[in-house]
């Protein structure tokens, strides 16, 4: 079982209603268009669902409607270690491992300034949690990456199966295929402008924003990486394209996009601003017609 983890793991919207609820019918149906739509894994309670802007309650409605809609078709991972204290992260572990999670994801704590006080950290889950762990770079203030030497003893106990790595250092990326390739611990790096060079360097899979609504191309430019299609080259470099018209909008630009892909969700977002203004609507709508088919496929890959 070593470094099994590949493909897109979209890093999952949370759809609102008018109300500001969570839409659950709309959630459902955006896990199976995600499935449908080539991913290998899932995402819930992460920074790109709000989970920070989220109660307690309605992290674990996410996970539980992932784990039921997913149906053992793929696994899915869930942030746990949200809180205050630390025995109110492990409280919330224990949560998300209850209502289903294959995987619980660390985010890495602020304000741990020394390898050995993270270590330390990070084993406490270990010996608590018999679910399997994941380590999860938030890129937030404060946060920092977690070192080379870490991620090789982390990934030696043989309990973190996923990375979330948000370096976007392709040259550190490369050593820590190399430091992770004899273990369990399976890199799935956020960089969409170096997937490619990733790719052929061994790498399998991303939790990345890009696979929030375009999965497929994600998956197109692995596939073809993997096996050398002349291809990956040009469903690369759209692809960097699209990221970066993504990060403009996102998270109301990622749902309103999926929208056009044919996912029945709103763009309402708990995130500020809360809309997308008029002039952005108009850059979607045209970038939308150049991109998708009137079904929402993506041309490119048609």
């Amino acid at each position: 079982m070593i470094n099994q983890l590949h493909g897109p793991w979209p890093t999952m919207v949370t759809p609102f209603d008018a109300h500001n609820h969570i839409d659950r019918s709309g959630y459902r149906e955006l896990i199976n268009w995600y499935i449908d739509h080539k991913a290998e894994g899932l995402y819930a309670n992460c920074a790109t669902s709000e989970m920070d802007l989220l109660t307690i309650k309605e992290r674990l409605v996410l996970v539980e409607d992932s784990v039921r809609a997913s149906d053992n078709r793929v696994p899915v991972a869930a942030t746990g270690n949200l809180g205050v204290t630390v025995e109110e992260q492990l409280d919330s572990c224990l949560r998300v491992a209850g209502a289903g999670a294959d995987i619980v994801m660390l985010v890495v704590p602020v304000g741990y300034e020394k390898d050995v006080d993270l270590e330390r950290y990070f084993m406490t889950f270990v010996e608590h949690v018999e679910t399997p762990l994941g380590l999860y770079e938030w890129p937030i203030s404060g946060m920092r990456h977690l070192s080379l030497q870490l991620v090789k003893k982390l990934a030696a106990t043989g309990r973190f199966l996923a990375y979330k790595e948000t370096s976007c250092d392709i040259d550190k990326i490369r050593t820590l295929l190399e430091i992770t390739k004899d273990t369990e611990l399976s890199l799935l790096q956020a960089n969409m402008p170096y997937l490619l060079e990733f790719v052929k360097a061994g790498g399998r899979g991303t939790m990345s924003i890009a696979s929030a609504w375009i999965p497929d191309l994600v998956a197109a430019v692995i596939e073809s990486g993997r096996i050398g299609d002349q291809r990956a080259v040009d469903l690369q470099r759209t692809l960097c394209a699209m990221d970066l018209a993504q990060r403009t909008v996102h998270p109301a630009g990622t749902k309103y996009l999926l929208g056009k892909r044919g996912v029945p969700i709103a763009s309402a977002t708990r995130r500020k601003p809360h809309d997308l203004t008029s002039e952005q609507i108009y850059a979607l709508d045209c970038a939308a017609e150049y991109w998708f088919g009137e079904s929402g496929d993506l041309r490119i890959l048609s």
